[in-house]
């Protein structure tokens, strides 16, 4: 932790009340998991509709933890601060550690991209700063607190990455966060069934503007049907615009793409450099401009931009290259998906040479919209002259349909690959894409050769 806090502070940030008459030291870290525990821990249990941490206490003790937050009183050997509600208590504390931190920081949302921005903005930090960067999908209402108790007294900068999946959650983790700089990347129909409209989405996720400091930077897409709307709710801060629209302050000219990524020439509001980009897809240079936008608003020269650009690489599971056992070409683009990144993809995979196969699961949190964009991605694949696509997962049978002729629906992923296995050969190239909860991750790991490095 950048300070460490007594057991009193604590009790005192949190509007708890120390049980444990006496008891004193100063917390090193926090963690919501014993697994995790470090000797010296604040351990906060957290409670869902089929587990309660409050169970584990006593693992806690074992483990090392300095005290615990509880919402009742436990028959524990250890210090206990209780709290009405251990999950605002973690908000509470990590608001408070955000406030010990001088750094630069620089918060992302939007429904689509914020993985890709994340890394590439992190690596532009990193041209300066020593920075922290969310790991992995941490970045809902748990993750987001605990990535900023994360924050050492090393740390110069901080990518904060914040995803939502029902209205008001951007408020909370943003309120935390309080970027100097907020990017939006867009508004796509994703988590509809959360959300319950697009328009819901584009309110939540503006959210983060209502959050950056006084006198801070929003980043908006010059592209986004919501750009309007977001413009004026930006009114008191500094506003910088990105995309391929002549609205744009910073854009792209002479974009050459290949399945090996991108070359294109960036476009800043004083200055211009080229950039070769190791992402592929037309999504990932604005996801580029994006950063270079928020960069710019920081400082950054354009020779560092350029640098931090080209030196990040795929994210996993994010239009990741790998080479197939019988010689394919993989993209793993599993990790995550809805119907805008889907079309994205698919982009990607026109551009290879030999036979393309779009391999899909069902796209999640659709609401009762899902057949339609499922109907939509097949339909889409069929007009890009995708050679075949072969799917499994309820929703995607009508993606096959739509599809028509070399459309292939299969009762599970294991079915799936058999069939790739038996019917696919060096030459093809497989893009392999679905929701997190479609597992097509596992399709990639079967059909990669285990030998590549």
């Amino acid at each position: 932790m950048l300070r460490n806090p007594s057991l009193a502070e604590i009790a005192e940030i949190t509007g708890g009340e120390l049980l444990s008459e006496g008891a004193h030291g100063q917390c090193l870290a926090v963690s919501t998991d014993t697994r995790t525990i470090q000797k010296g821990s604040l351990y906060i249990p957290l409670k869902g509709d089929r587990f309660d941490g409050h169970n584990f206490a006593e693992n806690a003790r074992e483990a090392g933890a300095l005290a615990m937050l509880t919402e009742r009183e436990l028959a524990v050997d250890l210090p206990q601060i209780k709290v009405k509600d251990t999950l605002l208590a973690l908000a509470d504390i990590a608001a408070w550690h955000r406030d010990q931190f001088n750094g630069r920081v620089v918060a992302v949302t939007g429904s689509a991209g914020k993985t890709t921005v994340k890394q590439l903005m992190g690596s532009v930090l990193n041209q300066r700063y020593k920075t922290l960067i969310t790991q992995g999908n941490l970045n809902n209402h748990i993750g987001a607190p605990l990535t900023l108790l994360s924050l050492q007294p090393e740390h110069e900068a901080a990518m904060i990455e914040l995803g939502a999946s029902a209205v008001g959650e951007i408020a909370y983790t943003a309120r935390l966060t309080r970027p100097e700089v907020g990017i939006l990347t867009n508004v796509v129909p994703a988590h509809l069934e959360g959300f319950g409209s697009i328009d819901n989405i584009a309110l939540t996720k503006g959210e983060l503007i209502d959050a950056v400091t006084p006198s801070g930077t929003m980043v908006l897409n010059a592209d986004d049907h919501y750009f309007t709307q977001w413009l004026s709710r930006a009114t008191a801060l500094n506003v910088i615009s990105f995309g391929f629209s002549d609205r744009a302050d910073v854009t792209a000219k002479d974009i050459c793409e290949s399945l090996t990524g991108s070359e294109f020439t960036l476009v800043l509001p004083d200055e211009s450099v080229s950039v070769s980009l190791s992402l592929s897809g037309l999504h990932n240079v604005r996801n580029a401009l994006a950063v270079a936008a928020a960069a710019s608003s920081l400082g950054f020269s354009s020779v560092e931009i350029k640098a931090g650009l080209e030196q990040s690489a795929a994210v996993a599971g994010r239009l990741e290259r790998c080479k197939g056992q019988r010689g394919q070409v993989i993209f793993n683009d599993a990790y995550n998906a809805n119907p805008e990144s889907f079309c994205a993809a698919i982009d990607v995979l026109k551009l290879a040479e030999g036979r393309r196969i779009l391999v899909m699961g069902d796209m999640g949190e659709l609401g009762d919209a899902a057949t339609t964009m499922h109907v939509r991605v097949g339909n889409y694949a069929k007009d890009q002259s995708i050679e075949c696509l072969v799917a499994t997962g309820p929703l995607s049978k009508s993606a096959v349909e739509a599809f028509g002729d070399n459309g292939h629906w299969f009762e599970n992923r294991e079915a799936v690959t058999e069939f790739l296995t038996k019917t696919t050969k060096s030459g093809d190239t497989l893009l392999v894409k679905g929701s997190r909860s479609a597992g097509m991750d596992q399709v990639v790991r079967s059909l990669a050769d285990k030998e590549e490095d």
